[in-house]
Parts: C-alpha cells; sequence; structure tokens
C-alpha cells in the first residue's frame, strides 16, 4: 500500500504505467521483504486472528539501520567519557539553588529522576540516552550536566532537527547549539569537526529519521567523541524514514524522566502523563470534565471561538505568552487572518499604507504586516540570526524591509531584508509541528480528523496554564439542527404507506429527511425540541410483529446530542496510533527465514523450559493447521468496483428458492437467532430511509444459513484485545476464554469472509486515497469471491448484498479486523439473509431501486445523454425482468404499483414485469417525440 502510494505522486493519470511501474518496483532486487503477510497463530499468546500486512524496506536501509545499531552497540560498551562524582555533585548542588531562586521556595530541586538521568548521561560510556514526557524538565536536567561536562574538561554541542529546537535547547540548558542540517554542511566542509574532547547532544532526537541519526552516531563513534540522545518517541514522529531513536533506545537502554513539571496544576499533569503512555481517552476527558473542549457547528464558527478567546487572553494577561495551534496549513492561515481582522476592527492594528502597513511578497504569496503583528520564521538564516520556527513581534515596516523583536532574546532585533528572506509568515497561529518543545502559558488548539495520539500528546502539553481544545462538529459527525419531525406518508407522497420522519439542516442550509418507523419511539425519548442539534444512529434491527400476524425486524435508532456525538468520534480520531518502524523490528524475521540467524546474532528460537519442550512441538507441528491462509502482500488482487457493482440490487430479486437450496443442512451457530432487517432505504450519508411493508406476507422461509454450524462468537461485552505494538509498551494479558476463541480454528466459511475483507479493505484504502486500484488487487477480489462460493454456493452475492444494505457491516468490514471483523460480518450475512427470505423486504428493495433508477432517468434528459441515459434503461429493464423470478415480491410489488408509475395502466392479467418494459418503451417515445405524433 505504501509502494503504490508513493507511486502514486508522481505517477497519477495513466493507470497502465502506474501498473507498469507498480510491477517493476515490486520486482526490483534492491526491495526486501522483511515480514510477509501473515495472520498470528495458535501458540502465539497475542493471537488475534488479525492480518498484518508484508512489511519491506530497501536492502540499503537494511544496511544502514542494522550499521547504526551496531555502532551504538560498541560505544556503549566503550567507556572514557565518565565525569567526576565531585563534579556531578556540585552541578546538582548549582543548579538546585538556581530552582529555588527563580520558584522563591527554599524546598525546591531537581527531582529523583533527573538527578538519576544527570548521573546517567555523565556516566562512562560513549553514547546514552533520556526519555523524558513532554515537560518533564528534560532541559533543566541538561544544564546540571552540562555544568559536569565542562568541569571536567569537556567541550558540549547541542543539535535538533528544526532551529527552533536548537534555539531552544541553548536558551534552556546554555548548550550551545545548531540544527542537524547545519552540522552535517560543517563536516561536508571540514568544518566544525568533533572528537575525544567532545559531548554532542542531541534534542528532540525522536524527530529525526534513521539515514540522518544515523549519521551522527558514525561521526561520533569515528571522531572519537560521545552522544547523548535526548526525546520522547511518543511525541511527534520522525518526518524522515524509520524510528531510530526508539530502536537505540531500545537496544542500549535508558534514563526516563515522567513527573511532568511543566503544567502548574496537578490534574493537568496526570492528563500529560495519560497523553504521554497512550491514554490519550482519559486525557481529554480531564479536560473535557473542566469545560476545556469546545464544539462549534462549522469550522468558521471554531475559528471564531479561537479568535475570540485568543484575543481575551490577549487583554486579560498582556505579559502572558500564547500560541495558537492547528494541524492543518490552511486552518493555520484561516486563524492569523481572523485575529489581524478583529485586530484591525478594533485599531489596535494598522491596515493598509496609508495607516503603516506594507504589503510584501513571502514564499506563501502576499502578506501585509503592520508593527505590533506576531511574526514567524521559516527558514533558518546564520546572517539574520533567526531559525525555523522562531516568532517575534513587529516593531516597524518600512519599504523592503521589516524589523522585528525576537521572543527570548532579551528585546533583541532584526532587520529583515525583504528582498532576501522572504520566509516569514504571520504568527499567532502555528502548525503543532513548529511547537513541539516550546512551553508557553496559554494554548488554543484547534483539532481535526487528520491528527493523531502523537500530535494531541504534543498540542496538549505546550502549556503551563492552560489549554483550549476545539472542534467543529461538522468535521467529526453528520449530525444537524432539527428542522422538523412527525408521521406523514412515506416521502410526503400521497398513497404511500404512514412512517415518520426527521428533517435535518447542516450548517450550510442544506437539508435531509430520514425516513423510519421506529424514529417515532426515539425521539420521544430524546424529546429534542425545534432547533436543537442532534444526530440519529442506527442502532440494528428488532423483531416486530405486524397487526396480521407477520413476523418481522424493523431498524432501530437512538436520538443522541449532536455533541455527544461529535466528542466519540473526536476521542477516536485523536487516539490512532501513528507510530513507526525501523527495519529493526523484523529483524528476526528477516534472519530466520534466511536461515542467518546465527550470523546476525539472532537465536532463531526463545529459549523455554524443558518441561514445556514437548508442547512446543506439538504446537509446531499443527501450526500449518491452525494458520489462516498466508498469502504474500503481492497478491492482494482486488475490484471493489467489479465486486460491487454500480447496481448490485438488481438481482436481489431473483428466484430465491434457487439461491437458497445450497444453504440447506448448515448451521450457524454464532450468538443470538438470526434477525432479518425491516425494508430500509439508505441515505447518501448511510442513514436509513424506512417505510412500513404491506400487510400480507408470505411464509418464511428456510435460510441459506440453516444447518451452518460455527463455534460460537465471544460475548459482546468481551473486550477486544488490541494488536501489541511494536514499541514495547505492555498488555494486560487476555482472559483463558478469548484465548481460547483465538487458538479455535477458523471454518472454511470464516477463512473466506476473513480473505474477502481483507481484499475489500484493500481496495477501499486504494480509493479512499485516490489510488488506482491495481490489476492484482481485482484478481484477489475475484478469488476471495470464488473461494466464498465453493464453501456455499451464493455466499458472494449474500455479502454483497450484505455490505449494501446493512450499515453496521459496511462499517465493521473497514473499521475492524481478525476474528472480531469476521464475526461481525457473518452476523451481518445472517441478518441479510434472513432478510432476503422476508418477500416484503424484497418488493421493498424493488421498489426502492426502480425509483432511483427513474430518478437517474429523469436527469438524463436530452440528446447529449443518451448513452448515460441508455445504461440507466438497461439496468431498468434487467431489474423488471428479475421480478418475473420471484411471483412472490411481485404480487407485493403489484400493490405498490402507483409508486412505480404504473397504477393507472396496469390491467389485471398484465405482469408488473411487462407493464414497467411498456411504460418505459413509452415515455422513450415520448421524449424523442414519437408517442406526440410530432
Amino acid at each position: 500500500h505504501d509502494v503504490a502510494r508513493a507511486l502514486h505522486r508522481y505517477i497519477n493519470d495513466d493507470p497502465q504505467e502506474f501498473q507498469s511501474a507498480f510491477a517493476k518496483v515490486m520486482a526490483s532486487p534492491a526491495l526486501v521483504e522483511l515480514q510477509p503477510e501473515r495472520a498470528h497463530v495458535v501458540g502465539d499468546p497475542a493471537a488475534t486472528g488479525e492480518i498484518e500486512l508484508a512489511r519491506y524496506s530497501t536492502r540499503e536501509m537494511v544496511e544502514l539501520e542494522s550499521g547504526m545499531i551496531e555502532s551504538a552497540q560498541r560505544m556503549h560498551g566503550a567507556h572514557g567519557h565518565g565525569v567526576d562524582r565531585r563534579h556531578v555533585e556540585r552541578a546538582i548542588e548549582r543548579q538546585d539553588a538556581a530552582i529555588q531562586r527563580s520558584a522563591g521556595d527554599a524546598s525546591a530541586r531537581l527531582s529523583d529522576e533527573q538527578r538519576r538521568a544527570i548521573e546517567h548521561i555523565t556516566g562512562p560510556e560513549r553514547i546514552a540516552a533520556v526519555v523524558g514526557y513532554a515537560g518533564a524538565g528534560k532541559s533543566t536536567m541538561l544544564a546540571a550536566a552540562r555544568e559536569a561536562w565542562e568541569a571536567e574538561g569537556y567541550q558540549v554541542h547541542g543539535a535538533a532537527l528544526s532551529g527552533k529546537a536548537a534555539e531552544g535547547l541553548e536558551e534552556s540548558s546554555g548548550i550551545q547549539s545548531r540544527t542537524l542540517a547545519s552540522w552535517s554542511r560543517g563536516w561536508e566542509n571540514d568544518r566544525g569537526t568533533i572528537g575525544r574532547g567532545d559531548v554532542f547532544v542531541i534534542d528532540e532526537a525522536g524527530m529525526v529519521g534513521s539515514r540522518q541519526l544515523a549519521r551522527f552516531v558514525g561521526e561520533a563513534e569515528a571522531r572519537g567523541a560521545k552522544i547523548v540522545l535526548v526525546g520522547d518517541h511518543e511525541q511527534l514522529q520522525a518526518i524522515g524514514a524509520g524510528a531510530p531513536f526508539r530502536a537505540i533506545t531500545e537496544e542500549i537502554g535508558h534514563a526516563e524522566l515522567s513527573e511532568i513539571r511543566r503544567q502548574r496544576v496537578d490534574w493537568q499533569r496526570e492528563a500529560s502523563v495519560d497523553f504521554a503512555t497512550h491514554r490519550t481517552a482519559e486525557g481529554l476527558a480531564a479536560y473535557r470534565d473542566r469545560g476545556n473542549i469546545s464544539f462549534a457547528e462549522t469550522g468558521e464558527d471554531v475559528r471564531g471561538q479561537i479568535v475570540r478567546d485568543y484575543l481575551a487572553d490577549r487583554d486579560e494577561r498582556p505579559d502572558g505568552t500564547r500560541v495558537a495551534m492547528a494541524h492543518r496549513r490552511a486552518d493555520v492561515r484561516a486563524i492569523n487572518d481572523a485575529i489581524r481582522t478583529e485586530l484591525q476592527d478594533r485599531g489596535e492594528l494598522a491596515q493598509g499604507e496609508d495607516a503603516g502597513a506594507l504589503t510584501f511578497q513571502t514564499n506563501d504569496g502576499k502578506r501585509e504586516f503592520a508593527p505590533g503583528d506576531r511574526i514567524v520564521f521559516l527558514e533558518n538564516n546564520r546572517d539574520l540570526g533567526v531559525k525555523n520556527g522562531m516568532l517575534g513581534t513587529v516593531e516597524h515596516v518600512e519599504a523592503g524591509r521589516i524589523i522585528a523583536t525576537l521572543d527570548g532574546r532579551g528585546g533583541e532585533n532584526v532587520s529583515v531584508p525583504m528582498g532576501d528572506y522572504q520566509a516569514i509568515d504571520h504568527g499567532y497561529a502555528t502548525t503543532i509541528h513548529k511547537n513541539q518543545g516550546a512551553t508557553v502559558d496559554r494554548s488554543f488548539v484547534l483539532a481535526s480528523g487528520m491528527m493523531d495520539r502523537h500530535l494531541t500528546y504534543v498540542a496538549m502539553t505546550r502549556h503551563r496554564d492552560g489549554v483550549q481544545l476545539y472542534a467543529a462538529q461538522d468535521e467529526f459527525t453528520h449530525a444537524g439542527r432539527l428542522v422538523e419531525h412527525g408521521a406523514a406518508p412515506f416521502e410526503h407522497k400521497e398513497g404511500n404507506s404512514q412512517s415518520y420522519f426527521v428533517t435535518l439542516e447542516n450548517g450550510k442550509g442544506e437539508q435531509r429527511t430520514v425516513w423510519g418507523v421506529d424514529l417515532e419511539r426515539a425521539m420521544k425519548e430524546a424529546a429534542p425540541e425545534i432547533g436543537e442539534r442532534i444526530g440519529l444512529q442506527h442502532e440494528g434491527s428488532t423483531p416486530v410483529t405486524l397487526p396480521d400476524g407477520t413476523q418481522t425486524h424493523r431498524n432501530t435508532w437512538k436520538v443522541q446530542d449532536a455533541g455527544e456525538l461529535a466528542y466519540s468520534q473526536l476521542e477516536r480520531r485523536l487516539s490512532r496510533s501513528g507510530v513507526k518502524e525501523t527495519t529493526l523490528d523484523y529483524t528476526r524475521d528477516f534472519a530466520e527465514r534466511r536461515g542467518i540467524a546465527e550470523q546476525m546474532g539472532v537465536r532463531s528460537e526463545i529459549e523455554i523450559p524443558a518441561e514445556r519442550a514437548g508442547l512446543r512441538a506439538e504446537r509446531e507441528s499443527t501450526a500449518g493447521d491452525h494458520a489462516l491462509d498466508r498469502r504474500s502482500s503481492q497478491k492482494v488482487r482486488a475490484d471493489l468496483a467489479q465486486d460491487l457493482r454500480a447496481n448490485p440490487r438488481e438481482d436481489l430479486a431473483a428466484d430465491r428458492q434457487q439461491r437458497q437450496r445450497p444453504f440447506e443442512g448448515l448451521k450457524l451457530e454464532r450468538g443470538a437467532a438470526t434477525e432479518s432487517r425491516e425494508p430500509d432505504r439508505a441515505g447518501e450519508d448511510g442513514s436509513q430511509i424506512d417505510q412500513k411493508r404491506p400487510q400480507q406476507a408470505e411464509k418464511q422461509r428456510r435460510g441459506m444459513f440453516a444447518g451452518l454450524k460455527l463455534n460460537a462468537r465471544p460475548a459482546p461485552s468481551q473486550e477486544r484485545t488490541e494488536r501489541p505494538e511494536r514499541e514495547g509498551s505492555l498488555r494486560q494479558a487476555p482472559a483463558p476464554d478469548r484465548l481460547a476463541e483465538r487458538a479455535r480454528r477458523q471454518s472454511p466459511l470464516e477463512q473466506a469472509v476473513d480473505r474477502y475483507a481483507r481484499a475489500y479493505q484493500s481496495v477501499a484504502e486504494h480509493r479512499r486515497e485516490g489510488l488506482p486500484v491495481l490489476d492484482m488487487q481485482r484478481q484477489e477480489m475475484r478469488d476471495a469471491g470464488q473461494q466464498l462460493d465453493q464453501v456455499q454456493g451464493g455466499m458472494k452475492d449474500l455479502l454483497r448484498s450484505t455490505l449494501q444494505n446493512d450499515p453496521a457491516t459496511a462499517r465493521a468490514i473497514t473499521e475492524l479486523s481478525g476474528r472480531e471483523r469476521v464475526a461481525h460480518v457473518i452476523d451481518g450475512m445472517k441478518r441479510e439473509n434472513a432478510a432476503l427470505q422476508d418477500p416484503n423486504i424484497r418488493a421493498e428493495r424493488f421498489v426502492e431501486r426502480w425509483q432511483e433508477l427513474q430518478g437517474q432517468r429523469r436527469e438524463l434528459r436530452g440528446w447529449q445523454h443518451d448513452e448515460a441515459r441508455g445504461k440507466v434503461e438497461s439496468q431498468m429493464s434487467g431489474l423488471a425482468k428479475s421480478l418475473e423470478r420471484d411471483p412472490q415480491a411481485e404480487s407485493i410489488v403489484r400493490n405498490r404499483s402507483r409508486e412505480l408509475g404504473i397504477g393507472q395502466d396496469l390491467r389485471r392479467e398484465q405482469s408488473i414485469a411487462r407493464a414497467l418494459q411498456e411504460e418505459m418503451t413509452r415515455s422513450r417515445q415520448i421524449s424523442r417525440g414519437i408517442g406526440l405524433g410530432m
């Protein structure tokens, strides 16, 4: 998937060229398969049935990262850079005194963690690492370590990926610092080389990619210097490939700083620990409970809130520091513009040349600057003494020049010649990336759907006193303002059955109406008022008995407050992992498959007690039987468009008896009894539009799942155990019954559904990201469908129908994985199979589809749409013929002929299919002027 995505950046207009390039890349000898696609198997305590995608890298990267770790191992074993204990103790004492003076508290001091970290990095090893949470006092610790190193006679140098981080390191610790790029350029020109008398400190090391960090580790080893890595691999991930900081800390060990010191309030410090330890939901809840998470209806509304709060804080605390943050640059630009506009309206910021403002050309277009404007520098410049990410305030503007005061420089001014340096922008708001390592009194954060837990961690831990998180409801949910609700004929058409409707309006003024009998109950329970923002959640279906005694199922609904619905989505998205990996994470698998484990120093097996050897042997002998069907990701081929055709429902009214017979004798025991769904019409956003069925319904037929036997799925209360992530976090051991479920061998149907779901998801991911679907993906989708039909004929069509008509299954197949996904999909297939045995549902879907095609056909009037209209008419013709093979549904549809547009002309002896065909011909002739005698 990553290979395809990278290729698509350069080849996006020629599918054939893309296919050819993809095939060449996958066949390249430079490509290394670190891990084949596989499933966790029996004997693996972490087995979930989840499929792990194959992992690829290049031979160059494998060698580079292996070499980096080997260098780290050698340097960790080499001693010679220790600091005398007396120097360390004196440095700690001096730092304690500085803290006491700053805090005005005689008891203030370095924490025990900070003291241990100082002792750790001033030890004799030539490489050391410190992992510190955001705001845990890494800079204060480094200031003391610098004093100790310098007292021992070492020269201390600092580096960071960004100029702003390098500036922050220098200001807070006293270590003279430059960017990593600046150091590299100097070494290439034999300037600024390091040696045995040097200590090289890299701050924010978690953001450095493998290629860059390997260069610095190698340089330190070759020159005899000591290198100290400081960072947090849970904050923003490396910009380049790999996660080398994590890999090195896992190899050589590290000191840890986990006591948060930046936030001044206890509960905020606890929340920061939550963000640092993957408990994003708990961290967000702490701020939500205290009113620090705000929602507005639209993005424009929420940006307005940020502007008001930002300026209110500016007015209330003029000497304080603050920053607004967003992930997307477009949001940053919008917030900056809005703040400036408000300041101009207040008369606090000049507008226009006559008032003292000037417009300059910048790298991002023209920008107006005036005295008092906040400004951010976006590129390093040694002549100006500015670094990427530095902030300042405009003091004066003149033709071709801006004079600004830099933050944290004691009032130092810089004169910026705009003809030579154009990497500036307004600095009221900046990106989250620009703020890693920063500390302010208050921060104002705009959340977006593309954020993950790492961005959230950084954004929510920059402050000393407070942070406010803002989000737009329309980005996290499809809720709307309640306009109207009540009972009425379906779609407000006279003659249709009575139903219940709810009409909502979004922030753009667009309205949508949702129909469903159960909506009446849901609305009564929630009792929302007109104008209130609500969301409609489809909850599945429940069995009901119609007045004539017919047993059927009806969709159930839940009315939720828009804020609650939006918050749940916000929590889910901001908790996602974006952790990066290295080739080192797959060393064991890579080595064992090539028979070179011993040469690489990797044992082929984990040592286990002798008494358990027999159990291991038994597991090994049966592993092949229990493993899921494994195929290389090179063979993951799917065709979503082919398998889920544009009109998948036109065959739903096909001969039900013929499709039912192959399933007789099969038993399915997966939880509750089979349920059918009320005939619902899906809206564009997946909401359901419901209509009551006719009173008459024939006896339910035996379902295709009758007799199909599978082991029971885990109870809904059993929580899904997440696959252990590769950053080394510990997971609670699963319950014994959960382990038993994981160890159970999958049935043929489960294996086939799992394969189809993986193929479906592969294509869905490509389409979601705008990537072309590969031939191999199309083929895999076809193969997966054939495997389903080999289990039982018609299973592929049933699954297609399920995905079209059961929203819970459609969500599960893309949002879940492993056995949990398989269980949900099969449950959905059961519901759909039961629904398809009901002729009322088949009739309802026929009417729904016919009306949908009629609407499309009406919109394609005129000769210029002949081809497209012909395709729609072909679908309508096929749909009409399908009704001839389903006499039960046909008899029900006859009673609804008015809804099909043929009620007045239908003769008793005439079939519905024939009447529909004649109506199509007549309307076609009219559209061409034939029927009117023209």
